[in-house]
């Protein structure tokens, strides 16, 4: 899959998003530096691999702690 591909598929799955607090914190993530985000994706990634995650798990309290790290 190329980048515009890649890029078409991130933007019809926030559009198919209607929860504002979710679309608030998708706002947050895009408007910090790219170091931060690859450490967050970072360990959602290996909390996928360690914990075989659950779709339904709710990341909110830790992106509102790494928020308020930041």
């Amino acid at each position: 899959m190329n980048s515009l591909e890649l890029k078409n598929k991130i933007i019809q799955r926030i559009i198919e998003i209607d929860d504002v607090k979710m679309l608030q914190s998708i706002e947050i993530l895009f408007n910090t530096s790219d170091k931060n985000i690859a450490k967050l994706l970072n360990f959602v990634f290996d909390k996928t691999q360690d914990d075989k995650l659950k779709e339904t798990e709710d990341f909110t309290d830790y992106i509102k702690e790494w928020v308020k790290n930041m």
